[in-house]
């Protein structure tokens, strides 16, 4: 990539793993996950504080590795039998140092998700009155019925292994940007083209979200094939 080369673009690189490094170590180390990785429930002000932090590191580390990816060169992917082979998930047990056991570490997802499809229809919705309801029967709790408080304790297991994944994905970039060079190489769709909402995120500062937008259009454009 010969833009790497400005030092404009080597700064705003730069820039970010050290923000990412410095927020994912604080916010790991905030959540007293040691000597035990694990904290199954928070409280919701807590827990809408960290989705948010994870999903804006998540998008922010995947254009770093890209970056880096697309400065070394794709590799070529694994094939078996002429079949190209494309790792839709991450491998958790793809370069485990030895003597550790397998998948107790979660791995950082290179690829960004794309929004699930129902796979059938709502079930129709009948509204033709009032039902008979039986007083006998114990009447089912609506928690819309109550009001949503920043005490409230929320299941939060999956987005603290998401937490985990980004500060090994740090901790480890090497091997990130190999396998990001893999797929690279079988022109697997990592990134999405539209700039991510988190970057556009009111919690962030103006000029942040100026240096996050920038960071995604040098991925773009990195990302986009040569045509001359």
């Amino acid at each position: 990539m010969q833009a790497r080369s400005d030092s404009s673009l080597f700064g705003l690189i730069e820039f970010w793993w050290s923000v990412a490094s410095y927020l994912a170590s604080s916010a790991q180390t905030g959540l007293g996950l040691w000597p035990v990785p694990a904290k199954p429930f928070l409280t919701r002000a807590e827990h809408e504080r960290l989705g948010g932090l994870v999903t804006f590191l998540e998008a922010i580390l995947r254009r770093l590795l890209y970056l880096e990816a697309e400065d070394l060169g794709a590799l070529p992917s694994r094939s078996l039998n002429g079949i190209v082979w494309v790792p839709t998930r991450p491998q958790p047990h793809q370069d485990a140092p030895p003597g550790k056991a397998l998948g107790s570490e979660p791995r950082f997802r290179l690829m960004e998700s794309t929004p699930r499809k129902a796979a059938n229809p709502p079930p129709k919705q009948f509204r033709t009155g009032p039902r008979i309801r039986f007083l006998d029967e114990p009447a089912p709790v609506d928690l819309r019925d109550y009001p949503a408080l920043p005490t409230d304790i929320l299941p939060s297991g999956i987005l603290i292994r998401r937490m985990r994944a980004i500060n090994h994905a740090l901790d480890h970039p090497g091997q990130y940007i190999t396998r990001m060079r893999r797929l690279i190489g079988a022109a697997a769709p990592v990134l999405h083209t539209a700039c991510p909402p988190v970057f556009r995120s009111r919690r962030l500062k103006h000029i942040q979200q100026e240096s996050a937008r920038d960071l995604h259009a040098v991925a773009m454009l990195a990302h986009a094939p040569d045509t001359s």
